[in-house]
């Protein structure tokens, strides 16, 4: 194994600057191979997109390839980000077709042109001499890789990141140990200004489809309610939960919500549409959702009450904090500096052995193989078994369902 390709893809995480080291490190040191990164993931196939700081001249004929040796990584698995950039709409499968000034085409709709342009980027590969291509990433890039693999059999190694932890067949995926630290030191530092004010705070966290960040952190957090995209919530029940803390005299309450979550008969809010077609819309808004919801219960309670010609009780304040990209910038946690490293040289091992199409997992104490398949199957909490839940519920967490005791906890 003379040379291999190294790219990071989709948003970034903590730890992918550990994983770029952890690999790069092992292919100079324990199989003596080059190492070439790819600047902004599959995109420096087709286009220079170099980006200053990175390396030096390659002589590979684009800036958007850089040599990677040991004073490039020297140092770096304590940095947040990633030193070759990363992208999320460099699908080679759906490349934006531009005109001359770089702009997207566009159909008699308005709706933007594309072109499969995977082969392309295989026989590109090849030129470059590159007997493996580690693919660092969560499941859109290592969807990616799969397809690579098997269309036009790409030699490609995946490596777990993700903050989202939406990744099968791996007991960790790097970066999502440091996003519930973060969110966990928010709701500790909510808690007291909750507690001061007498206040309902709303912490919307990220995630997407996958609950598992507002169910850690909910749970290290104190939450008394965590909302999750597994499970639609009903708004009375979170407004039952916190009113009844409230008039009890336990005054504030702390809410986790997932960007992704939503109520029953409700859609997932969105905040953004992308034109690519390859693109994630961006979520946002489901904690401001949720906030309007508690506020208009509050409201028709009261309304309710002065009909009846009665006074209309107390109710907290409600606010909300989205954490957003907090989560994903930093310092990595060292747990996920050691899965990042860890799974990046044992991935340039799985190249060395030719067992490509396969993800470096973590697996009890260590790096295992597991294929891109097996890495790609769905990983979402289900609300009825996962233990954490069932955790969650005997402390009197609520998860918005009408079935949960009312209690004080």
């Amino acid at each position: 194994m003379k040379r291999i390709g190294i790219l990071t893809g989709g948003g970034d995480s903590p730890g992918l600057n550990a994983a770029i080291r952890g690999a790069t490190l092992a292919a100079i040191r324990k199989h003596g191979t080059e190492v070439i990164g790819l600047i902004d993931g599959f995109n420096a196939l087709f286009e220079d997109t170099g980006r200053p700081g990175v390396g030096t001249d390659s002589g590979l004929g684009s800036p958007a390839l850089v040599r990677l040796g040991e004073a490039e990584v020297q140092d770096i698995h304590a940095f947040g980000g990633t030193i070759l950039g990363t992208a999320n709409k460099g699908d080679p499968f759906q490349m934006i077709l531009r005109d001359e000034k770089g702009k997207p085409l566009r159909d008699a709709d308005g709706k933007v042109l594309t072109r499969d342009r995977s082969g392309e980027a295989a026989q590109r590969i090849k030129e470059l001499g590159l007997d493996a291509l580690i693919c660092i990433g969560g499941d859109g890039t290592l969807s990616l890789a799969r397809s690579m693999f098997e269309r036009h059999g790409v030699p490609v190694v995946g490596v777990p990141k993700t903050i989202d932890f939406d990744l099968a067949a791996t007991e960790a995926t790097f970066g999502f140990k440091t996003a519930v630290q973060v969110a966990s030191d928010a709701l500790d530092r909510l808690r007291t200004t909750a507690d001061s004010h007498d206040r309902v705070l709303i912490l919307e966290v990220m995630g997407r489809y996958a609950g598992w960040i507002a169910l850690h952190a909910g749970i290290a957090g104190g939450a008394h309610a965590i909302l999750l995209p597994e499970k639609p919530y009903d708004p009375k029940a979170v407004w039952k939960r916190i009113t009844t803390r409230f008039r009890r005299q336990r005054k504030f309450s702390l809410v986790v919500i997932s960007e992704g979550a939503r109520p029953i008969d409700g859609a997932i809010a969105v905040a953004e549409l992308r034109e690519h077609p390859a693109a994630h819309v961006v979520l946002g808004g489901a904690g401001t959702r949720l906030r309007a919801e508690i506020e208009g219960l509050y409201a028709a309670e009261a309304e309710a009450v002065i009909a009846a010609g009665g006074y209309p009780p107390d109710a907290p304040e409600v606010r909300v904090v989205v954490l957003g990209h907090i989560q994903r910038g930093g310092t990595p946690l060292a747990e996920d500096r050691i899965v990042a490293t860890a799974c990046g040289a044992f991935a340039v091992d799985l190249a060395a052995s030719g067992r490509f199409g396969t993800m470096a997992a973590w697996v009890a104490d260590g790096p295992a193989e597991v294929p891109l398949e097996a890495a790609l199957a769905p990983h979402f909490v289900d609300p009825e078994t996962t233990p954490l839940v069932r955790t969650a519920r005997a402390l009197g967490i609520s998860f918005g369902d009408q079935r949960e005791a009312d209690d004080d906890q």
